[in-house]
């Protein structure tokens, strides 16, 4: 269990030096800057003082168990994984704006991000009912191209509707196929309609030449 106590400038020079004390590191990562420490899941007293500690100080207080964290392996795995465009490993399509991308250019991102999964009932409750008990199983990650992996960070909502379609590659190439033949229908009902108005002007000409005469 781990457990990160989130505090703002003025409650860190308050408390912080206390919370250190308490064998408390302090972190930043895309959830914002706290105190971070891991407690044993049977120590249920030290979990509760901590708690009563953070509550009569204001401290907002999180604790979240370790399958919600990110570990430091889960991009080798998605890899081993995940064999990419036919199976062969080398190329990869970005699940959010289905950019053709190499390996070695291809991020790994979790759909369903590591802070909202620490931080949000809802967020656990859709991978559960996915039946995923860890944010680092292989079917909560996706290859992203790097303009992507940024401008989702941390974020949810449609980001994630698109992470989850976008996992599949047959899924992307059945998009573009889709894509290129309303492409073709519209270009040709475009040329259609152009067609039709160069000989309407043809004709408005022609019987224009004609009052004249």
């Amino acid at each position: 269990m781990k457990v990160k106590i989130y505090a703002g400038l003025l409650k860190r020079l308050i408390f912080g030096r206390k919370i250190k004390e308490m064998n408390f590191h302090f972190q930043k990562d895309e959830s914002g800057k706290y105190y971070r420490k891991h407690y044993d899941d049977k120590d249920k007293e030290g979990i509760r003082k901590i708690k009563k500690y953070c509550r009569r100080r204001l401290l907002r207080c999180v604790l979240s168990d370790d399958s919600m964290e990110r570990s430091t392996t889960y991009r080798t795995n998605f890899f081993k994984a995940d064999k990419g465009i036919f199976g062969g490993g080398k190329y990869y399509f970005c699940a959010y704006c289905s950019r053709i991308l190499t390996k070695h250019r291809t991020n790994v991102d979790h759909i369903i991000p590591v802070a909202l999964a620490n931080r949000s009932r809802k967020y656990k409750r859709m991978l559960t009912v996915r039946g995923i008990k860890t944010v680092n199983d292989v079917r909560n990650l996706a290859a992203s191209c790097f303009r992507c992996n940024s401008r989702k960070g941390a974020s949810g909502g449609f980001w994630i509707i698109r992470g989850y379609f976008g996992k599949s590659w047959k899924r992307i190439m059945l998009k573009q196929i889709i894509l290129l033949i309303l492409g073709g229908i519209a270009l040709y009902y475009l040329y259609n309609l152009l067609s039709d108005m160069s000989i309407s002007d043809l004709l408005i000409e022609k019987i224009t030449t004609g009052v004249q005469l």
